[in-house]
């Protein structure tokens, strides 16, 4: 069995990345304004996590094929995350 990571490109888990990326980033800036520092920190941490991940995701896609909607998706949420993460490491 191959993992070909083309074939999770399709639009379905591509609408599903989207909104579970975006549930993230919700919950991440808004228990930010919660003022609790060592909530910031973990979830400074996840939102690093997050940065790398949807970095190299963009670069599996931009690679299989330059898949146009995955490539956005991901090459918009790293720096997002990366944004995210520095508000709550401030």
């Amino acid at each position: 069995m191959t993992f070909r990571p083309e074939s999770t490109l399709n639009p379905r888990t591509l609408r599903r990345e989207a909104i579970q990326l975006a549930i993230v980033a919700v919950l991440s800036i808004s228990l930010y304004f919660t003022g609790v520092r060592a909530l910031q920190i973990a979830l400074g941490v996840v939102d690093m996590f997050a940065c790398v991940i949807t970095a190299i995701a963009a670069t599996v896609a931009w690679r299989v094929g330059g898949r146009g909607a995955s490539v956005g998706l991901y090459a918009i949420a790293a720096p997002v995350f990366a944004a995210i993460a520095l508000l709550n490491f401030a």
